[in-house]
């Protein structure tokens, strides 16, 4: 089975690949602070389409 790099080490990586003046504490910031919203976006969405299932 192949080894699997966490979420936050990948996407912190790839940020840091993009820029070099980002340090690494403030590109895992950044990373888990987009994962957050668009995590709290997916339950707000699905939240309101079973809302309106319901209707």
């Amino acid at each position: 089975m192949a080894h699997r790099q966490h979420w936050l080490i990948r996407f912190t990586d790839e940020l840091m690949t993009l820029t070099s003046d980002l340090t690494q504490e403030k590109a895992a910031d950044f990373v888990r602070r987009v994962y957050q919203a668009g995590h709290e976006a997916g339950v707000a969405e699905t939240r309101e389409e079973t809302r309106r299932e319901g209707e």
